[in-house]
């Protein structure tokens, strides 16, 4: 028996109606919700890199439409400075199954690769994370792994010529680095010839531990024009506050990279804004949520520097800054 073309819609209307009366509508309120997207942030430490990194994170994650405990789930995994703990830390994440883990810094990036090939790792660095081996390169990342990076050797020589700016008679520069930190060696070695090319002596002072780090605070015998310059390191960053307050009692001017190190103490800080990195580190997470995979999606640069001056800690150790030179900061502290 034939049917005209007519009759077709017909019959599978009536098809489906029978369909609907045997098994129930299958209706949008009756769709099973799509549950949370589960990210892990992973910290060693906090400190005012990651307090930033993550606020500017969280906050570009609501701008895009992700509302805590609704359509996202976002926990913050922080270490306290336990080292031994990362790599079962990274491996805990794995086993829970999160959609995307966002890191900051060297070692808790390396943890995370280490512990999966397949969850999406967005990172927020201070440094050049090709040259770290995180990516095949910028445009082009090649796996499960792509962030934020500050290239802070980029901003060593000028960070050399802040301190020089606001510290005219600086001869010496104090510099704390983790000799088991291949990035903070190449952070130092590099500071070293970018000094002695500006004329300044350049004291190393390498340290393993925070004990050996606090020994060496503790030995420092001041000159006049010494400062102590930071390069990044997560060690030295741990353990800012004790450096902090050992430069006030010894009356030296410290310069931190990064740009809100100076709210905490620093008398100068100058790099890449932590709170815009993790706004980018967002919208990158944001389009790995959405189906980009890592590997096709570039890296970003930091896209906003700062230069912060905490005028209580000049003061303090007795540092005159002219008018004309504060007048180079993006913000005083006063």
């Amino acid at each position: 028996m034939g049917y005209s073309p007519r009759m077709i819609p017909r019959i599978r209307a009536t098809l489906a109606a029978a369909v609907i009366l045997l098994f129930g509508a299958e209706t949008p309120a009756a769709e099973k919700a799509p549950r949370p997207w589960k990210v892990a942030i992973l910290i060693g430490q906090s400190g005012p890199s990651e307090d930033q990194t993550i606020k500017g994170f969280r906050e570009g994650l609501k701008k895009l439409g992700y509302l805590e405990r609704k359509n996202i789930i976002i926990e913050v995994n922080d270490l306290k400075g336990d080292r031994g703990a990362l790599k079962s830390a990274a491996a805990d994440l794995v086993k829970k199954k999160v959609d995307l883990i966002f890191t900051s810094g060297t070692r808790t990036t390396q943890a995370a690769m280490e512990a999966t090939r397949e969850i999406p790792i967005v990172f927020r660095h201070p440094a050049d994370p090709v040259k770290l081996g995180f990516m095949k390169s910028m445009k082009q990342p090649g796996g499960n792994v792509t962030g934020v990076a500050a290239f802070s050797s980029d901003t060593t020589q000028k960070r050399l010529e802040i301190l020089k700016d606001f510290i005219p008679k600086l001869r010496r520069v104090h510099i704390f680095y983790d000799s088991n930190n291949p990035f903070a060696r190449e952070n130092f070695e590099e500071a070293k010839i970018l000094a002695a090319k500006m004329g300044l002596d350049v004291a190393e002072h390498s340290v393993k531990t925070t004990e050996e780090l606090k020994t060496g605070l503790n030995g420092l015998q001041k000159q006049e024009g010494d400062a102590i310059f930071e390069v990044s390191d997560d060690l030295i960053e741990s353990q800012a506050e004790i450096i902090f307050d050992m430069a006030r009692q010894k009356a030296l001017p410290t310069i931190f990279e990064g740009a809100d190190w100076a709210v905490k103490g620093a008398m100068l800080s100058y790099g890449a804004n932590y709170q815009q990195m993790g706004l980018q580190a967002a919208a990158l997470a944001d389009k790995i949520l959405r189906g980009q995979h890592p590997k096709y999606l570039p890296a970003e640069r930091a896209a906003k520097y700062d230069l912060l001056v905490n005028l209580r800690m000049a003061n303090a150790i007795g540092v005159a800054i002219p008018p004309a030179t504060l007048k180079k900061a993006d913000k005083v502290i006063r």
